[in-house]
């Protein structure tokens, strides 16, 4: 089981009315850099950043640029997206561009991608929520193909190419790993097509590992014996007595958030709810918690990565980490890897 630290472009509060000032915005693209750096230094395999668009919280939107100062800045962890959207993307131009992070990184670029659930992401673009998942598969279709064929032409009912020769191609070859990030039963079934699946905010361990076992099975019998399973988990270790009350309200608001976007089961914003979620996706606690928490995975699920995230959006009502106690988690966490992997 590999371990990947997510470097979050969460550095502001949900719905806030106040832009950050340009020395902000810089503050934090440099803060995400030292955790990348650090990040590899402690010993991750791998760093993962996800994209969004038009969201206050957000700092830095832009995925490529981000991909691009990581690659620059390490030399060994995977530098993975979980997950990027190239539904609203012109995709000859996005795979240009991550073929070049691939090339920067020496073949370190692992591609997480899906459809995407924002409906703010694609009006910000100007392309239509309908019809998504078809685009989504067109989109694919042609970065694949530029990636691996000389001369690529398509028809489809989204996007129309002729001739098209991609150069340089990705420096890993046929093309970088593909993981697609998916929670609804069609989409996970996508997933099959490509090299491994991607869930935030998984179930208890019981239920995730039915569904694991599932489409483990489907892809064994597609001769997919390596397809990836990759589960984010979010969550602090620190021996403080109160961590629980530290740091439970921060993902509190985020799972509301995402309840409110029929994206996890609506619940009570409580501490039944902290203790809700604390048996899926979250761990608070000490080093042996952590232990416990990712040998319980490990045992049931046996995922090929867990995706760690320490950060997220800001709730003003709760207390948050500063930069310094983000880093100093951050080397916490490289003290356990080993066991834990």
């Amino acid at each position: 089981m590999k371990i990947a630290l997510v470097i979050d472009s969460h550095f502001g509060s949900y719905n806030q009315t106040i832009a950050p000032t340009a020395d902000e915005v810089a503050g934090a693209m440099d803060h995400c850099i030292v955790e990348a750096v650090l990040g590899e230094k402690v010993g991750f395999d791998a760093l993962c950043v996800g994209e969004r668009h038009q969201r206050p919280e957000t700092w830095w939107p832009n995925v490529e640029t981000m991909l691009a100062a990581i690659a620059t800045r390490t030399e060994r962890v995977q530098i993975a997206t979980t997950v990027m959207q190239p539904t609203y993307h012109h995709p000859i131009h996005l795979a240009e561009t991550l073929a070049a992070v691939d090339n920067m990184s020496r073949g370190r670029f692992i591609f997480g991608a899906g459809v995407g659930y924002h409906e703010d992401y694609f009006q910000c673009f100007g392309v239509p929520f309908e019809g998504r998942g078809k685009r989504f598969e067109e989109a694919m279709d042609c970065m694949i193909g530029v990636w691996t064929e000389e001369e690529f032409s398509y028809d489809g009912e989204f996007f129309r190419y002729q001739g098209v020769r991609l150069t340089p191609k990705p420096y890993q070859r046929p093309r970088p790993p593909i993981w697609i990030g998916a929670f609804a039963p069609k989409a996970m079934e996508r997933a099959l097509d490509y090299e491994g699946w991607c869930l935030w905010f998984p179930p208890h361990v019981d239920e995730l590992a039915i569904t694991v076992d599932d489409l483990r099975q489907r892809a064994s019998e597609r001769s997919k014996d390596d397809f990836a399973i990759v589960i984010g988990f979010d969550g602090w270790i620190g021996s403080d007595t109160d961590i629980r009350a530290k740091h439970g309200g921060r993902w509190l608001r985020e799972w509301s958030f995402y309840a409110d976007k029929g994206l996890s089961p609506a619940d009570t914003y409580s501490n039944d709810m902290l203790e809700h979620i604390e048996s899926m996706f979250l761990c608070l606690g000490d080093k042996q918690k952590w232990v416990d928490r990712m040998g319980e995975m490990k045992e049931k699920v046996n995922p090929d990565w867990i995706c760690l995230r320490t950060r997220n959006p800001i709730d003003p009502d709760s207390y948050y980490p500063s930069r310094t106690e983000c880093l100093e988690v951050i080397e916490r966490f490289g003290e356990i890897l080993s066991d834990i992997r």
